[in-house]
């Protein structure tokens, strides 16, 4: 259309749009006889226009890449009644007190549905977007951690291999068969631009995040302006292993490497290093603090 310009154009525009839909459920406890707590639920969709080509203006509506699900959060903050002045021990005396009472539990909880990734421009053979959906799930072997069935993974490397001296037209790792995914491109359809023969982005959700955050929390009375808090953090207490498609350091994640020995594997997990030193696993730490 333009043969002066095969190194492409930029246009920039304000076309397109997007919108978030969703409901929340929230159950809140005021401070009351030691405890507080905040749970809430969110089931949300996100969506957006995806602009394809000067040749198809009307573009395409899609999932948004920061759209999730399901989110489900809660913190709470428990002090134990146990001490001077509470049901257990109420009696006992002040030295007694410094040791017994005082005591609080504090936490935070986080599950929800995984993060969308997108795929791309691609076909599906032998499945539909959902069907290959419902096969995304983690599963380890003892060598490595993949996201997809081992048959789908195989005949796609080989559905996206090819040789032009080959019969086929495929490389030497064979022809794909049963399940799989092919680039948008076919021999009964040739792509002139994104979109025209396959999805521009097929999106589909990652794994699920799930983590606890508990705190032991001891508070020991000075007087009545002063006291000594000491406290043990649990940061992911229970070692969830979030599982990342793509980029740990990513906000947004894709899958282009269908054609590597590589595609399918999970090779990274839930990490924050650059705000919070963050590893992703279990992480103890211990605070003394005197609050005045």
């Amino acid at each position: 259309m333009n043969p002066d310009k095969r190194g492409g154009a930029f246009e920039l525009t304000n076309w397109g749009g997007s919108n978030y839909n969703a409901g929340t459920v929230e159950f809140r406890r005021r401070f009351s006889a030691g405890v507080v707590f905040n749970v809430n639920y969110t089931f949300g969709k996100a969506m957006q226009d995806l602009f394809v080509s000067f040749r198809k203006l009307d573009g395409e509506r899609t999932l948004s890449p920061n759209s999730i699900t399901h989110a489900f959060k809660a913190n709470w903050v428990y002090e134990l009644p146990i001490g001077r002045g509470q049901r257990l021990l109420g009696n006992v005396n002040g030295i007694m007190d410094r040791v017994v009472g005082g005591w609080a539990i504090h936490g935070t909880a986080r599950v929800q549905s995984g993060s969308p990734v997108s795929f791309g421009n691609l076909r599906l053979v032998g499945m539909t977007r959902d069907e290959l959906q419902s096969m995304l799930k983690v599963r380890k072997e003892p060598s490595f951690v993949y996201y997809l069935p081992q048959d789908v993974i195989d005949n796609t490397i080989k559905g996206n291999n090819f040789s032009p001296t080959s019969a086929t037209g495929y490389s030497s790792q064979g022809v794909p068969t049963g399940r799989y995914i092919a680039p948008a491109n076919s021999a009964s359809c040739v792509e002139l631009y994104a979109g025209q023969c396959g999805g521009t982005r097929m999106t589909l959700y990652g794994p699920h995040f799930t983590r606890f955050d508990l705190s032991a929390v001891k508070k020991v009375k000075v007087n009545e302006r002063v006291n000594v808090e000491f406290r043990a953090d649990f940061l992911n207490a229970f070692n969830n292993i979030n599982f990342v498609l793509g980029s740990a350091g990513n906000n947004t994640n894709s899958v282009t490497n269908f054609s590597s020995a590589d595609f399918g594997k999970i090779t990274a997990a839930y990490q924050d290093t650059s705000t919070t030193n963050d590893p992703g696993g279990r992480l103890v730490q211990l605070v003394l603090r005197i609050n005045f």
